[in-house]
């Protein structure tokens, strides 16, 4: 009973956290369940993870009223990159250390967090350009953590700040990408038989309180000016890149 009432809290928190800012779920769930779990289980906390993610980023975009096709126009050049580079990742996987990945995802992670506080207390701010070199670039990083480390978002968040994106691009994009990588990583799963009855039945039991979470943070996003979002995702990225190194 103390395992089912720790992972709906789990649960609860991540939704919550990608609810309020777009993403994040991953990187809060992985760890936390990791400990109740154990790390033996690892494989299946990914696989639960790919899976309901999947449904909680349409939920994003679906509620997102800003939501537009311009909004995977913005992102085809990232997913198809990293749609691409997630192959190329598991192969790495046989060769590469996990951690190395995880540790360079922190870095960006970081990198993200000083270009937003930069950008909200200098009048200058700072803007890469949207190029699609730079795009193809972020594509792969995200494509080759994810297929290594399951760590395919902090290349994006990292894009998404650098160009200065606002609430409703930062969300509707990062949703967008991950819609597309989900559903291509839960389409690799089925075909490689990973999926049993125990793995299903708890991935729904997450889902359920992930999803509640994720209704609570969509509430308290709609109701945040822009300003304070941006702040509310600086938090949240020292807090993951600080997680990230322990």
């Amino acid at each position: 009973m103390e395992e089912l009432v720790l992972v709906a809290l789990i649960g609860i928190a991540a939704g919550l956290v990608k609810g309020v800012s777009g993403f994040g779920s991953s990187l809060v769930t992985i760890p936390l369940l990791t400990m109740v779990y154990g790390v033996e289980r690892i494989d299946e906390i990914v696989i639960m993870m790919i899976t309901f993610n999947v449904f909680l980023n349409v939920l994003l975009l679906v509620e997102n009223k800003g939501f537009t096709i311009r909004s995977l126009k913005n992102v085809y050049l990232i997913t198809t990159a990293g749609v691409i580079f997630t192959i190329v990742g598991l192969e790495l996987l046989q060769v590469l250390n996990a951690q190395i990945i995880v540790y360079i995802a922190a870095v960006l992670i970081i990198l993200a967090a000083s270009v937003k506080i930069y950008n909200l207390y200098v009048a200058n701010p700072l803007k890469m350009k949207p190029t699609k070199l730079l795009q193809i670039l972020i594509g792969t990083l995200s494509g080759i953590g994810n297929g290594i480390a399951s760590v395919d978002g902090p290349p994006v968040v990292f894009y998404l700040t650098g160009t200065n994106a606002d609430k409703t691009t930062f969300k509707n994009t990062l949703a967008a990408h991950f819609v597309v990588m989900g559903i291509m990583g839960v389409i690799m799963i089925a075909i490689n038989g990973l999926y049993t009855q125990s793995i299903l039945i708890s991935t729904l039991y997450l889902g359920l309180f992930t999803t509640t979470g994720l209704l609570i943070g969509m509430l308290i996003s709609r109701k945040l000016n822009e300003r304070t979002f941006q702040k509310i995702v600086v938090v949240i990225l020292v807090f993951l890149a600080i997680s990230m190194f322990l």
